[in-house]
């Protein structure tokens, strides 16, 4: 075909549709966050900007790559601290502690080490299971909470830090008088006694504590020992607790005449 057969019109809309594309590449060139060209002061400064207007995604996405890159810089101490704040605010529990334990380990010096240490144990506690569950995760909270107070006993997270471990003790007690209800219902007392002792041992400053007696006397004289929950209940009431009042006595010797 000759080349007189081409009109200008036909051919110019393909040309610029052509050099539109071209734009657009070139735009998603120049935000293409991964751009090396970025200088990493002025990728923190976006990601703080990000991190502030609560685009926590984006904000990591900043942190993570000067963390990546720039760590030896004096920029990488803020900007894992930030990381992780991102991921914890952004409720990525698993991530967030992760990224905290890895400054907590590498700078000890950190003006963020104790943020960090409070964070560790804010997510841990964000990670503990229901009490139905398993609650290894829930022990190794207390412990790293309670070496948090003990290391800063002045913090201002203080305070907060004694709750999360009573609200942890409440879940762990709680979890064992389900276990011992459930014993209770399959009429394996023997089982049940064990996990109500748990509570009164381990857990003797919650709530559960006195329903964990009553119990514990109940699964006795379904056992027919009866002369044994007596002795158990004279035990308690020499130790002159203040959880053993009046009202958990007449309870008992109800439990005592009839358990059912």
């Amino acid at each position: 075909m000759a080349l007189s057969n081409y009109s200008y019109s036909s051919i110019f809309p393909s040309v610029r549709i052509f050099l539109i594309l071209i734009l657009f590449y070139l735009a998603g060139c120049s935000s293409n966050p991964f751009n090396d060209d970025i200088p990493y002061k002025q990728r923190f400064d976006d990601g703080l900007a990000f991190f502030e207007e609560e685009k926590y995604g984006r904000a990591a996405q900043q942190f993570n790559i000067i963390v990546q890159r720039a760590s030896h810089t004096d920029l990488g101490d803020d900007a894992l601290f930030f990381l992780a704040e991102s991921y914890y605010l952004d409720n990525d529990y698993d991530l967030a502690l992760l990224e905290y334990e890895k400054l907590v380990s590498r700078m000890g010096f950190s003006p963020y080490i104790e943020k960090a240490r409070w964070r560790i144990c804010e997510s841990l506690m964000k990670l503990s299971p229901n009490y139905y569950h398993d609650q290894d995760s829930s022990k190794k909270a207390i412990q790293e909470i309670q070496q948090f107070i003990d290391d800063y006993p002045k913090s201002e997270y203080s305070i907060d830090a004694d709750q999360l471990i009573k609200n942890i003790r409440l879940t762990l007690a709680k979890k064992n008088m389900e276990t011992g209800e459930l014993y209770m219902k399959l009429k394996a007392y023997d089982s049940a006694v064990v996990s109500y002792k748990i509570v009164t041992t381990d857990y003797y400053d919650t709530k559960y504590y006195s329903d964990a007696n009553l119990e514990i006397i109940r699964c006795l004289v379904m056992m027919d020992k009866k002369d044994e929950a007596k002795t158990f209940l004279d035990d308690l009431t020499e130790k002159n607790e203040s959880s053993i009042d009046e009202n958990f006595k007449e309870l008992a010797s109800e439990i005592l005449n009839d358990p059912s």
